[in-house]
């Protein structure tokens, strides 16, 4: 199959993605998590196949193709991510699921007074705050992208708790432990 891909035969990469288009969509949705849609996934997966034909002459032909598509799609996820700005995609309604009309009310206040809590942090600190929270980075992550500490990092989160915490309970919002996990 690999030789079939150097030669540049359409009928090899159909062949390779019907045998790993869901290997490879597992390591994007793995890689990316509930951060991103499904059509985010699928694009990153799509992506992954255009490389591979794209650098075919690459392959080695003593080389498994698994591992090689692998690293792509890993490549490919982080390369998303990394160009993910949470400043331009709000908080969706689709990342929690409700059940109930009763439950979504609520579900729609909290989302709208979160939005405005996190309106009250500084820009840096409300991005942080974002990519920790909502997209999941890891601090040493939003770090090197920030230009900061990683402590630096970490202190803004707690203390960007804290403010959050203490503007909820003004607005009359219970505080619940459970939303945050610590750093």
């Amino acid at each position: 199959m690999i030789i079939r891909l150097k030669q540049r035969q359409q009928a090899a990469l159909a062949e390779v993605i019907d045998r790993y288009a869901a290997y490879v969509g597992t390591i994007v949705r793995n890689a990316i998590g509930d951060f991103m849609k499904a059509e985010d996934v699928e694009e990153v997966v799509a992506d992954a196949f255009v490389l591979l034909w794209h650098h075919a002459e690459r392959l080695q032909e003593s080389s498994p193709l698994k591992p090689y598509l692998a690293a792509i799609a890993r490549n490919q996820a982080r390369k998303k991510l990394r160009g993910y700005d949470p400043r331009l995609n709000p908080l969706d309604d689709d990342t929690l699921v409700v059940e109930g009309a009763e439950d979504a009310l609520a579900h729609a206040e909290r989302k709208q007074l979160l939005e405005w809590a996190l309106s009250q942090m500084g820009e840096a600190d409300r991005e942080i705050f974002i990519r920790y929270y909502y997209y999941m980075e890891k601090t040493a992550a939003i770090a090197a992208r920030l230009g900061m500490k990683e402590a630096t990092v970490r202190s803004r989160l707690s203390r960007g708790r804290d403010r959050l915490r203490q503007l909820l309970t003004e607005r009359g919002a219970r505080h619940e432990h459970s939303h945050f996990r610590p750093v």
